[in-house]
């Protein structure tokens, strides 16, 4: 389990970490506070520009969950990255050939599904670390998060964390072209997948983008369902030409340090064992 990922582990090794599950004519599960926190990266199949591949969100998502695992650690916590999920709900680009959306009722459905299984095996809370800002989709992931809220008070309740970066709190931390609005496939994605995963990113291409203002937070206030209707008509916004893996390091840090504080914050803080 050196390298954190849940995907790669062997079953025996996960019951080394403490988890557990209820198997026919076999024990109970293992008792919840196994101190396993499990990271789920999340994001879309989507439209991000003609330089940017479709699982822009995901390859975010995942570096900012691997870059959390060293700060989660220094907490106590026995940190896991899950495979990412990476259908959701795209409506906004859904005009766009290759993104794949689903109904907002289907991802909640199965995030919830993924959260229960955890919460039987004695996971200590699942991390959602989603970097896809689509409306439809915040909203499926927050009703899962309001029932598991909910559901704190009962005894040995697994939380669901997701720190949502259209909050003040957590955007205000990011780029100024994040807080515009403007960020869509522009400099702060690209730069991110610049760091994470360049041989992904079409740089021909992304140098001759012009800078595209249309700011999908203040569309989205004035009521536009789409990227068309936002001004996003090649499905980017922003300044991709400007993104440079300087800038994708430092976002990947910032967003790792939100997960690490969003965790802190519901879990509290533990003493690491010497």
């Amino acid at each position: 389990m050196d390298s954190g990922l849940w995907g790669h582990a062997t079953w025996t090794e996960l019951e080394a970490l403490g988890l557990g599950c209820r198997r026919a004519g076999g024990s109970t599960p293992t008792p919840h506070g196994s101190r396993v926190v499990a990271l789920l990266p999340v994001g879309a199949v989507e439209a991000h520009g003609p330089h940017l591949p479709l699982t822009t969100d995901v390859i975010i998502a995942a570096a900012a969950a691997k870059a959390a695992l060293p700060g989660l650690r220094a907490q106590g916590h026995r940190p896991v990255i899950l495979p990412p999920l990476a259908y959701t709900a795209a409506p906004f680009a859904a005009g766009f050939p290759g993104t794949i959306s689903v109904r907002p009722a289907t991802f909640s459905a199965l995030l919830a599904d993924v959260a229960a299984c955890l919460e039987r095996q004695g996971v200590a809370a699942l991390v959602v670390v989603n970097a896809h800002l689509d409306p439809a989709h915040l909203g499926a992931i927050a009703a899962v998060a309001r029932s598991s809220g909910a559901a704190d008070a009962r005894a040995g309740a697994m939380p669901v964390i997701h720190p949502d970066l259209t909050r003040r709190r957590w955007a205000s931390r990011l780029t100024p072209e994040f807080r515009s609005g403007a960020c869509h496939a522009g400099c702060y994605e690209t730069s991110v997948v610049m760091a994470a995963a360049p041989e992904l990113v079409r740089d021909e291409v992304r140098l001759g983008l012009a800078e595209n203002p249309a700011s999908l937070s203040v569309a989205i206030r004035a009521g536009a369902a789409t990227f068309e209707e936002a001004g996003v008509s090649d499905a980017y916004c922003g300044d991709p030409a400007a993104a440079t893996p300087e800038e994708g390091g430092r976002t990947v840090e910032i967003l790792a340090r939100i997960v690490v504080d969003a965790v802190a914050e519901r879990l509290g803080r533990r003493e690491v064992a010497s």
